[in-house]
């Protein structure tokens, strides 16, 4: 069992992402001990302990409950205690319970899952005959969830730290690193014949200097996530969406041809034309809130119709912002002409 579980616990810490750790520490623990249910809580603010896996006889997931608060039942008792508890009868773990178990269970373990004496989330297994878990099952059973809890947090901290370099800071957008990335990868879909087409729009706030003169800079900034948002739920699932800079924003738009990239170019731009942007004047003597029109300026690019290499898609796309849409008057979409 020890061997087992160090063996576990090493495949736990290899892995950085929190699904896969908890995918494989299920189907290790059900393959290791005699189990029924199985319930894994995570810790929300030291206030609440949230159901995020279940395996109920052979079915993952079959039932979801509401965040138990951490001084109820068994689960709170374990978390507090931060100690695990054997039942070895129905008997036993009925008296302590107040929130749903399976009525045809008897033994259970219940193990808070701690990493430097904090517990960071608690996790139940079950069987329906009674006695039939011993010390040495809690024993294992506790080594494993701290192996639990340093992998799942090392996990959230590697995630975190990832969105956080994936992300700009002021419009919370994917940034032009992850841009150029996924334009990489694109051209591998396009060339492996996975996507028959890439189109990419570069969105321009037209103007938009005169915003910072006007109202100063943090209104500028208001504007950008504003924008951001905006820009976000019009895009939707259908492409990346990123800001590439100052105030250009870029739309990478897989399995969209270029007509149907200038629709949805077009339908952005009318879209932003009428909506109003609420901002303050932080240049006035009293700061007062003020409504703002803009017009965005789009440049309209695709592949394999005007080029077949990455980078020469932005410089396309850019080249008919400029060209077609700033210098002959603004607000509108223009593609690019070989």
């Amino acid at each position: 069992y020890l061997q087992r579980a160090a063996e576990l616990g090493h495949q736990l810490t290899e892995r950085l992402q929190a699904n896969e750790i908890l995918n494989i520490f299920i189907e290790k623990l059900i393959d290791l001990f005699p189990i029924d249910y199985l319930y894994v809580f995570d810790n929300k603010n030291n206030e609440k302990l949230e159901l995020i896996r279940s395996y109920e006889k052979g079915v993952e997931d079959p039932v979801s409950l509401d965040p138990i608060v951490v001084t109820e039942g068994i689960i709170g008792k374990a978390w507090k205690l931060r100690k695990p508890l054997l039942y070895k009868t129905k008997v036993e773990w009925l008296k302590d319970n107040k929130v749903y178990f399976p009525f045809d269970m008897e033994s259970g373990i219940c193990v808070p899952m701690v990493k430097s004496n904090e517990a960071t989330g608690v996790l139940f297994i079950g069987s329906e005959k009674k006695r039939i878990y011993e010390k040495y099952h809690v024993m294992i059973l506790d080594i494993l969830c701290s192996y639990l809890a340093v992998a799942l947090d090392n996990a959230r901290h590697y995630e975190e730290t990832k969105y956080a370099s994936e992300r700009d800071s002021l419009t919370n957008l994917y940034n032009a690193r992850v841009f150029t990335n996924r334009i990489e990868e694109a051209f591998r879909y396009l060339q492996t014949g996975e996507w028959r087409t890439v189109s990419l729009l570069i969105v321009d706030i037209d103007h938009f200097k005169k915003v910072n003169d006007t109202y100063g800079h943090q209104s500028g900034d208001a504007v950008l996530i504003q924008v951001a948002k905006f820009l976000e739920e019009m895009v939707g699932d259908r492409g990346l969406l990123a800001r590439y800079g100052g105030e250009e924003f870029v739309v990478l738009l897989p399995n969209m041809d270029k007509n149907e990239a200038r629709d949805f170019g077009e339908w952005i731009r009318r879209r932003i034309e009428d909506e109003q942007f609420v901002i303050y004047n932080d240049l006035a003597d009293e700061r007062q809130e003020v409504t703002v029109y803009l017009t965005v300026s789009i440049g309209l690019a695709n592949a394999p119709d005007d080029t077949d290499e990455e980078m020469s898609l932005i410089r396309c796309a850019d080249r008919a912002l400029y060209l077609g849409a700033k210098q002959v008057g603004r607000n509108r979409v223009a593609e690019y002409v070989k």
